[in-house]
């Protein structure tokens, strides 16, 4: 071990595939913790991803008993995905929280760390050479972490989590989540999840864009005898906007009816 600490530079000269490769052995294991304490303790862990580093010993507040690189540790322990990127994200998805630290009144917040966390882990990526697909994961999953799963939400919040997330990135979301709430040591219940999950399946039957309203810019047209024009943009922007408060109006005879009041 001692030559590994002594040797640990030495890893600056394997490619960055080849270090991605072994790093998603240890991510994907029973106890990936374990695992990167031990990268952390050899001095390995400095040289691949030092950005994970200013965690170690930084406190945090609320629900956390864990510093932040512990935190990290206990989420990656309870990921449930099999996915190696999601479990990279998971490593990474508080990585922001050093950078974004302000004190405000005696105590920590780290506004904004995924934003930040998000940056960082793509440049974490690109250096362990991801593929682009890969890396749109990586800052799906670290940029949009910030998520409640209360009943409390609005349809229009939900639509508005999936749009950014992406229908196919909702698994994988939800399992990092879960393992960042469980992570900071935290007690959640499955069937909260589950009724998350169930919602997200209904909120995604209703529209999300214009393309999804039940008339269409010809429709509009033909109702106002009028040329292609920002007009008719404009009104279908605004049933638009109608339909995603109240999905319901999303019929066609009630939207036709709509765009004759535009007359």
């Amino acid at each position: 071990f001692e030559s590994i600490q002594k040797n640990a530079h030495l890893i600056s000269e394997i490619a960055g595939e080849r270090i991605r490769d072994e790093l998603f052995k240890i991510l994907l294991c029973k106890k990936p913790g374990d695992g990167m304490r031990l990268l952390k303790n050899s001095g390995l862990l400095a040289e691949i991803m030092p950005e994970l580093l200013p965690g170690v010993g930084m406190g945090q507040k609320g629900h956390h008993i864990y510093d932040v690189w512990d935190h990290e540790l206990e989420a990656l322990n309870n990921c449930q995905s099999d996915n190696s990127v999601t479990r990279l994200a998971t490593l990474l998805h508080d990585v922001g929280k050093p950078a974004a630290m302000k004190e405000v009144n005696g105590e920590k917040t780290f506004h904004n760390h995924e934003v930040v966390g998000s940056r960082i882990a793509v440049k974490i990526g690109k250096r362990l050479r991801l593929s682009n697909k890969e890396l749109e994961q990586l800052f799906i999953l670290v940029r949009w972490h910030m998520f409640t799963v209360e009943d409390t939400q609005t349809d229009k919040a939900v639509r508005r989590f999936i749009r950014n997330v992406t229908p196919e990135y909702l698994d994988e979301m939800i399992s990092l989540r879960r393992s960042d709430r469980l992570g900071s040591g935290a007690k959640e219940s499955s069937w909260r999840w589950e009724l998350f999950k169930k919602r997200l399946v209904e909120v995604q039957k209703q529209p999300f864009t214009v393309k999804d309203l039940k008339v269409n810019g010809l429709d509009v047209m033909e109702i106002l005898k009028i040329k292609p024009s920002r007009k008719v943009g404009e009104i279908l922007d605004k049933l638009f906007a109608e339909v995603e408060e109240k999905p319901e109006l999303n019929d066609r005879e009630i939207l036709l009816e709509k765009i004759k009041e535009n007359n």
